[in-house]
């Protein structure tokens, strides 16, 4: 074979290779992408309010970095979430107005006060710092402490604000902003009842499993207040 021919074909080998090369990093790269959307198709529809999020990694390289970030930013929201919302199963909270808690802390209720002023305080905080973390540029930061590179950057943004994601966001909003308002309802009416309870404890007395007051007015007063929170 001439050296001319031998040069022809080095070359040719050396252009197909990368060709080849060429085309496996953009099938490989379309491949993961294509994986890394139906990951976080999957992850849309999961129920904040108590699944998880942190499920295994399922896209390599760069694009594994954005899916971390992704379920790491949804898990730990998810599981900030679940704690906040506990509060409305806290059987401290819910027998506060019980017979029971009159008999045990009444009638200064010093226990019961403080128990719902602490209560209230690190309920609004914890739901002011969920709240915040659902702001938009909250969500856009969140991927520089994992990734720079403007690409993968936008990546994440359109994956995080598509258009199903960004319903869940509104939804999730929706709920904190319901759930605040009735849990704070539910904890400034207590500690009214029991502030009210505290004013006037030469007025009522417990018998036979139920409070009774000395007169009509104070007990629709009571009442009123206890309809409010069941309403």
């Amino acid at each position: 074979m001439s050296k001319k021919k031998k040069v022809f074909f080095s070359v040719l080998f050396v252009l197909l290779n990368m060709f080849l090369l060429v085309g496996f990093i953009v099938i490989r790269d379309a491949t993961l992408l294509n994986d890394l959307k139906k990951e976080v198709a999957n992850l849309s529809k999961l129920d904040v309010t108590k699944d998880r999020y942190n499920s295994k990694i399922k896209t390599r390289g760069k694009y594994a970095i954005v899916e971390k970030a992704i379920k790491t930013y949804l898990d730990d929201y998810a599981v900030s979430l679940q704690e906040s919302l506990q509060i409305v199963q806290d059987p401290q909270l819910t027998s506060i107005l019980s017979y029971d808690n009159y008999q045990k802390d009444g009638p200064e209720f010093t226990k019961s006060i403080a128990f719902l002023n602490d209560k209230k305080s690190s309920f609004n905080q914890n739901m002011d710092v969920l709240l915040n973390n659902l702001d938009d540029k909250t969500i856009r930061d969140y991927i520089h402490g994992y990734i720079d590179d403007d690409y993968y950057v936008e990546l994440y943004d359109d994956l995080m604000f598509s258009d199903t994601m960004k319903d869940d966001i509104s939804e999730t909003k929706g709920l904190l902003e319901r759930t605040k308002n009735k849990v704070n309802l539910v904890l400034d009416t207590s500690l009214e009842v029991l502030n009210f309870l505290v004013q006037h404890k030469d007025s009522w007395k417990l018998e036979e499993g139920e409070i009774r007051f000395k007169t009509n007015d104070l007990y629709n007063q009571y009442m009123n207040y206890i309809q409010l929170i069941q309403s």
